[in-house]
């Protein structure tokens, strides 16, 4: 601290201590430098070289303070020293930051919608258009930021599509077109019944078929004989019949008045067509009812007559009397019950008695002239509600219920 003071101005050294004052220094321990002091050491400041001043009369000389110590004497160097002055900038917020990128974005937006129209638009001169201005510091008001430019590339021609594609894309709907047509065939052929396309030929020449009676004769049978390898064969025979034939060896005469179904769960009495008589209600004829409540069929003598649908006998008469020999079949028709009466026909041809069970087309008997008849033919009766039921007109009935 000697040294340091020592190299000061002669103005700024310290005054001589006291004896007292001595003795104490002397005493008291050492100080550490501050930061201040090794700061001056470290620079090995050394008095600097003095210009002496020349006064005019005009001039007042002002005595200097006295400096008591070394401190004194630093702050009075510091203030010396001239200070700086600062400008503060002010900066824009994170607020005012996102609203200024909110603005560009939207006047971005803007213009590539503008941009767009104009594209779509017939084409027009470009216009050059002038750079921006360099952007300027803010100072005290929020800038506006100028927003860029981004040039929006026009839309391009559609490009042909090339000829392979074209065909592979014909080739992928043809196949469309063919496959769901074959499924609607499909399913057409699925759904129709195995007679729908037959004619009414075919259906008749199927129900002679069914009615026909097995063969008596042998089947088809191979013969060994004893002690030799001879085999014997024996066929059967068979021969081809149409349809009017079948009726012939039946006693059916044929008609084309209606075609029977031979699956069907409601029949005529009949397996085919044949010709109708006298119909239900009022007639004139020598030797008739007036009221005739059924219906007439006139197949022929010993014609086959046949169930029109499942039942159960509930009479079956051989007698002489109005009806001859007749049976009456109870059925249940959709919940109802329905019966059907069959007249006239030949002594000992009822294949069935009273309480046996009737499937729909079974052959019941024959075609007769018993009773009051007045030539060979079958009386047909239908009754709603069983024996003593309403009669209706049969041939009516049958129309609208046979299947």
């Amino acid at each position: 601290p000697a040294s340091a003071a020592a190299t000061l101005a002669p103005e700024l050294a310290p005054a001589p201590l006291a004896p007292a004052a001595a003795r104490d220094a002397q005493a008291a321990p050492a100080v550490e430098l501050n930061v201040v002091a090794d700061f001056l050491i470290a620079a090995e400041l050394h008095e600097p070289d003095l210009v002496p001043a020349v006064l005019t009369e005009s001039d007042r000389v002002v005595a200097a303070p006295p400096v008591d110590d070394l401190a004194s004497a630093f702050e009075l160097l510091l203030a010396e020293v001239p200070t700086t002055t600062s400008t503060e900038i002010p900066l824009p917020s994170r607020a005012q930051l996102r609203a200024q990128e909110q603005e560009a974005r939207s006047m971005r937006s803007r213009r590539g919608e503008s941009t767009a129209r104009r594209a779509a638009a017939p084409a027009a001169p470009a216009v050059p258009v002038a750079p921006s201005a360099p952007f300027a510091p803010p100072t005290r008001s929020v800038p506006t930021l100028a927003p860029a430019v981004f040039p929006v590339a026009a839309p391009a021609a559609a490009r042909p599509q090339p000829t392979g594609d074209r065909a592979r894309t014909a080739a992928a709907k043809g196949l469309t077109v063919v496959a769901m047509a074959f499924v609607a065939l499909m399913a057409v052929s699925t759904s129709l019944p195995a007679e729908a396309l037959l004619s009414s030929a075919d259906v008749q020449a199927a129900a002679f078929d069914a009615q026909r009676s097995t063969s008596a004769e042998p089947a088809q049978t191979l013969a060994r004989a004893a002690g030799t390898d001879t085999i014997t064969v024996s066929r059967d025979g068979y021969k081809a019949q149409t349809i009017a034939e079948y009726a012939a060896a039946s006693g059916i005469r044929m008609e084309a008045t209606f075609t029977n179904n031979p699956n069907g769960t409601i029949q005529w009495p009949f397996a085919v067509g044949v010709h109708i008589g006298s119909k239900y209600g009022y007639r004139d004829c020598a030797g008739c009812s007036s009221n005739h409540r059924g219906q007439d069929f006139n197949p022929g003598i010993g014609a086959p007559i046949q169930a029109i649908a499942d039942g159960v006998v509930s009479q079956a008469i051989d007698g002489e009397g109005s009806l001859g020999v007749h049976m009456v079949i109870d059925h249940m028709i959709d919940g109802k019950l329905v019966s059907s009466v069959y007249a006239h026909m030949v002594h000992g041809s009822m294949r069935f008695k009273v309480g046996d069970v009737v499937k729909v087309a079974q052959v019941i008997g024959k075609t007769g002239n018993t009773g009051m008849s007045t030539g060979p033919h079958l009386h047909f009766e239908i009754r709603l509600g069983g024996l003593n039921g309403t009669h209706v007109d049969p041939l009516k009935w049958l129309y609208a219920n046979t299947n």
